[in-house]
C-alpha cells in the first residue's frame, strides 16, 4: 500500500487504468455493432459491461493524472488520445438511447478536466509536443460540438414527431393513390412512390406537396425507373426500398396514422411485390429486404445518429485532422529521443518526473489504437447502409452522374464494401411445453438432486429449458409460399388452412372456441397436438427402423412440402410460438399477465396429469387417455386446453391418416396461426428485442404492416363444431 501511494506506484496505477481503458474502448468499437445478431448472453454481457466502464474509466483516470503526486509528460499524451477514443460510444439498450444529453455532458466534462490537466503540464512540455496536443484537444472540442450539433438538429424526438409528420401527411395525399386505381405494378414498382429521400423539400409554401415539380424528391418508383448502369445492381434497390419501409415503419414508434392501410396497392405490394417472383431464392429478398429495414431501425435506436447525414463533410475534415495529428505525435522529435532522458528522469526525486519504461511504449499503443478506432468509425459512416442510400438517391437525381465510369466505379466498390455483420441472429427460440413439464417432472422426483436446483428462482430453470435453432430454409419457404398464395386479408386463425383442405367444419372448433383470446388458446392446442402427433411420428419410425431411428433436420425444397419439410415446419414454428408464449408473450397478446398465469396452471396441470412417467412414451400414453371435461361440469380453463390439445391430436390423425397431408396441413397451420398473432402495437417490445438478436416475429411484423394489416384479424364464426 505504500508502495501504491508513492509517485513510481501512482504512475503504474495510471498505466493499468490507460491500458484497461483501452480495452473497453476497443471492445466497445470493434464488438458494439455485433450484438444485433449475437444471441449469446455472454457477449452481450461483455459488450454492456464495456458501455458501463468506459466513461467511469477514462474519467477517473483522468482525475488520477491530474491529482497524483507525480510528473511524466506522457500523462498528457494519454490524456488527449483517451479522450479522442471515448467519442465513438453508442447506447446498448431502449433506454440509454434517450440519454444522449448525459453523454454530451460527460465528455464535455472530460474535455474540461483534459484542459486542466494540459495546462499543468505546460511549462514542462516541448513546444512541438505542446502545439500537437494543444491542436489535438482543439480537435476534440471540435467533435464534440459536431455531436452536440447532431443532437439538436437529428435528435429523435424530433425525427419521430417532425419526419414522422411529413411522411404522414406525404402518404394521406389521396392524388398520387386515386391517378388511376389499376395503375400500378409491384414487380416494377411502377405507381409506388414511397418516398426515399427529399419529403423536406416537397412542400409548397402552402404545406401541400407538389409531386411533379420538385427534383429532390426520390421514390421507390423513380429508383426502379433509373436507367443508370449502376442501378442494374438490384441490391441497391433493394436496399433503397428498405429504407423507405423504414421510413414508413417508423410512424407505428410515434403513432401516427397508416393512411394507405386500405389502398389496394399496399396489399398487393407484400403478395406480388416482396414475395412476387418465379426465382428460387425470392424468399430470400424478401427477407433481406425486411432485415435491411429493421437493421435501419436498429441504428435509429442504438446508433450514435439516428438519421443519416447529409454530408460528411466535416467528418472527413475531422479524421484527416486526426490522422495527421497522430502520426505527427508519433514520429515528433520528443518521441523518438524520449529514451535518451529515461534515467535522467527516473532517479529525480519525488514530485519530479517518474518514468517506469513502460510509459512510452503505452503512449505509442494509445496512440496507435486512437488511429485505428477513428479509421473505423469513419468506415462505418462511409460505408454504412444510411450512406448508401444518400449516394444513391444522389445518383438517381443527377444525370451526369449516369455513365461516368470513375463515379459509377465508387460507387459500386462502395456498395460492395461493408464493415458490418447480418441484422440478426436468423434464429429462433424453441420451447416444448410437454417435454418441459417432463424433465421438470423427472427431476423433482428425483432422489438425487443438484442444491442448486433448490434455490435457482422457478423461472430460471425453466429458461434452461429454452433452446435456439437456425431458422431452417423449409421454414421461410413456407412462409413465402403462403404470402404469394394468400391474401393477407384472408389469413385468419388458420381457417384459410382448413378451407382449403376441406377441415373447416370438422376443426373449425380448434380455432373458434379460442378466438376471443387473441389466439393463445389455439396455438396451445395446437402446439400440444403437434407435440404428441411428432412423437407419434417419432415411435413410428423408430418402431419401423428397429430402435434405431433419430429424426433429423432436412434442408426444405421448393413448391410443395414434403412428409419431412412439414414435419420440420411444424414442429419448428410449434416450438418457436410455445417459446412467444413462455418468454416474449408482449409480442403476441396485450393480456400478458393474464397469458402468464395460464401457462403456470398449464404447466401444474400437465405435471399432475404425468405424475409417475419415467419415460416420454409413458407421458405420451398417459396423456392419451386425458379425456375432455363433460360440459355440465365446471373445468378448470387451462384442463379444457389440455383436453382439447389432445383431442385435436386424436381428430387429425383420424382425418389425416396420410402422413404427407398431416404434415403439410399441420405445416400450413402453423404459418397461418403465426401470422395471425403477429399484428401488434407493442412497438417497444419488437425494438428492445432487436438489441438481443431480433425475433422472426418482428420480421413479420414490419411485412403485415407494409401489407396494410395493422391489427389482429376478426374470427368469423361458422357455426357449432362438433
Amino acid at each position: 500500500m505504500a508502495w501504491g501511494a508513492s509517485p513510481v506506484g501512482l504512475l503504474v496505477r495510471v498505466e493499468v487504468l490507460v491500458t484497461v481503458t483501452c480495452g473497453l474502448l476497443a471492445t466497445l468499437v470493434f464488438l458494439g455493432s455485433g450484438r444485433r445478431n449475437s444471441r449469446s448472453p455472454a457477449f452481450r454481457f461483455v459488450v454492456w459491461l464495456a458501455l458501463m466502464m468506459s466513461y467511469p474509466a477514462v474519467s477517473y483516470t483522468i482525475g488520477l493524472m491530474q491529482s497524483g503526486s507525480f510528473r511524466n509528460d506522457l500523462v498528457v499524451v494519454w490524456a488527449c488520445f483517451l479522450l479522442g477514443c471515448a467519442d465513438g460510444i453508442s447506447a446498448c439498450s431502449v433506454d440509454g438511447s434517450d440519454q444522449q444529453a448525459r453523454t454530451f455532458l460527460n465528455q464535455a466534462a472530460q474535455v474540461v478536466y483534459v484542459l486542466l490537466l494540459l495546462l499543468s503540464y505546460m511549462s514542462s512540455l516541448q513546444l512541438q509536443l505542446k502545439i500537437l496536443l494543444l491542436l489535438l484537444w482543439l480537435l476534440n472540442v471540435a467533435k464534440l460540438g459536431m455531436r452536440l450539433q447532431s443532437l439538436v438538429s437529428a435528435g429523435r424526438d424530433r425525427t419521430l414527431f417532425a419526419d414522422n409528420w411529413l411522411i404522414s401527411k406525404y402518404m394521406a395525399q389521396r392524388e398520387h393513390v386515386r391517378e388511376s386505381t389499376w395503375d400500378f405494378d409491384p414487380g416494377t414498382m411502377k405507381g409506388y412512390k414511397y418516398v426515399v429521400t427529399g419529403e423536406k423539400n416537397a412542400q409548397d409554401g402552402m404545406g401541400a406537396y407538389n409531386l411533379e415539380v420538385t427534383d429532390d424528391l426520390v421514390t421507390v418508383e423513380r429508383v426502379w425507373q433509373c436507367e443508370g448502369r449502376l442501378m442494374s445492381n438490384g441490391r441497391l434497390k433493394d436496399l433503397c426500398l428498405s429504407f423507405a419501409l423504414f421510413k414508413l415503419l417508423r410512424r407505428r414508434l410515434s403513432g401516427s396514422p397508416i393512411d394507405e392501410r386500405d389502398d389496394i396497392r399496399t396489399l398487393v405490394f407484400v403478395r406480388r411485390g416482396l414475395a412476387g417472383g418465379d426465382l428460387c431464392d425470392d424468399h430470400e429478398r424478401m427477407y433481406r429486404v425486411i432485415e435491411v429495414e429493421l437493421g435501419f431501425l436498429f441504428d435509429f435506436f442504438y446508433a450514435r445518429y439516428p438519421s443519416p447525414k447529409q454530408t460528411l463533410v466535416p467528418e472527413t475534415a475531422t479524421f484527416a485532422a486526426a490522422v495527421a495529428l497522430s502520426l505527427s505525435t508519433l514520429l515528433s522529435l520528443p518521441f523518438r529521443r524520449y529514451h535518451h532522458h529515461d534515467h535522467r528522469r527516473s532517479n529525480t526525486t519525488a514530485g519530479g518526473f517518474i518514468a517506469t519504461g513502460l510509459d512510452i511504449w503505452l503512449a505509442r499503443l494509445v496512440i496507435v489504437l486512437f488511429l485505428i478506432l477513428e479509421l473505423f468509425q469513419y468506415l462505418s459512416l462511409v460505408l454504412s447502409d444510411w450512406h448508401k442510400v444518400k449516394m444513391t438517391c444522389r445518383y438517381v437525381r443527377k444525370l451526369p452522374w449516369h455513365g461516368h465510369p470513375v463515379v459509377e466505379m465508387v460507387l459500386w466498390l462502395m456498395s460492395r464494401a461493408t464493415l458490418t455483420s447480418r441484422y440478426w441472429s436468423n434464429s429462433v427460440g424453441q420451447y416444448s411445453l410437454l417435454h418441459a413439464c417432463f424433465q421438470n417432472q423427472i427431476r423433482s422426483s428425483s432422489l438425487v438432486r443438484m442444491p442448486l436446483h433448490r434455490w435457482l428462482p422457478k423461472v430460471v430453470v425453466e429458461a434452461r429449458r429454452v433452446t435456439r435453432r437456425s431458422l431452417p430454409v423449409s421454414v421461410k419457404r413456407a412462409i413465402h409460399a403462403l404470402l404469394r398464395s394468400e391474401w393477407l386479408s384472408n389469413i385468419k386463425y388458420g381457417d384459410r388452412t382448413l378451407q382449403r383442405n376441406d377441415l373447416l367444419q370438422d376443426l373449425d372448433w380448434a380455432t373458434s372456441r379460442y378466438a376471443h383470446g387473441g389466439a393463445i388458446g389455439s396455438i396451445l392446442i395446437w402446439h400440444i397436438a403437434t407435440t404428441v402427433c411428432a412423437a407419434q411420428r417419432l415411435s413410428s419410425k423408430r418402431a419401423a427402423a428397429g430402435g434405431t431411428y433419430r429424426a433429423r433436420p432436412v434442408a426444405g425444397g421448393g413448391g410443395s412440402l414434403g412428409a419431412d419439410s412439414g414435419h420440420e415446419v411444424a414442429t419448428t414454428l410449434s416450438s418457436y410460438c410455445a417459446y412467444l408464449l413462455f418468454q416474449a408473450p408482449e409480442l403476441v397478446t396485450d393480456e400478458i399477465f393474464d397469458e402468464r398465469l395460464l401457462m403456470e396452471a398449464l404447466h401444474r396441470r400437465i405435471q399432475q396429469c404425468i405424475q409417475g412417467c419415467r419415460t416420454m412414451d409413458e407421458m405420451f400414453q398417459k396423456l392419451s387417455g386425458f379425456k375432455q371435461p363433460d360440459d355440465s361440469e365446471e373445468s378448470a380453463y387451462e384442463q379444457v386446453i389440455l383436453a382439447d390439445g389432445i383431442r385435436l391430436s386424436q381428430q387429425i390423425q383420424e382425418k389425416m391418416q396420410d402422413e404427407l397431408l398431416l404434415w403439410t396441413v399441420l405445416a400450413e397451420m402453423w404459418v397461418e396461426l403465426l401470422l395471425t398473432v403477429t399484428p401488434s402495437d407493442d412497438v417497444t417490445g419488437h425494438v428492445k428485442r432487436l438489441a438481443t438478436g431480433g425475433e422472426l416475429i418482428t420480421h413479420l411484423w414490419a411485412l403485415l404492416t407494409h401489407g396494410g394489416v395493422i391489427d389482429k384479424p376478426k374470427k368469423p364464426y361458422y357455426g357449432k363444431g362438433s
